[in-house]
């Protein structure tokens, strides 16, 4: 496994019950999902991506689960 980098001082974008945006001085974004505790580390751009799928996704929770396709099985 390699070893984890530290990153300097955080700025917090956002936070609510379920999760933690916080920018790091170098730019990168960092997304705490506070229950499991897992913190994914993007560039700011595939944040934006990240952020625009998961709205989308949201959108869509109380659509026809029957209508609709998936790539997943």
């Amino acid at each position: 496994m390699a070893a984890t980098k530290k990153c300097g001082p955080h700025t917090e974008i956002a936070a609510n019950d379920a999760t933690r945006v916080t920018r790091c001085a170098c730019g990168t974004v960092h997304v705490t999902l506070l229950g499991p505790g897992v913190t994914l580390r993007m560039p700011a751009e595939a944040f934006r991506g990240v952020a625009a799928g998961l709205k989308a996704a949201a959108e869509r929770l109380d659509d026809d689960a029957r209508f609709g396709t998936t790539a997943i099985n």
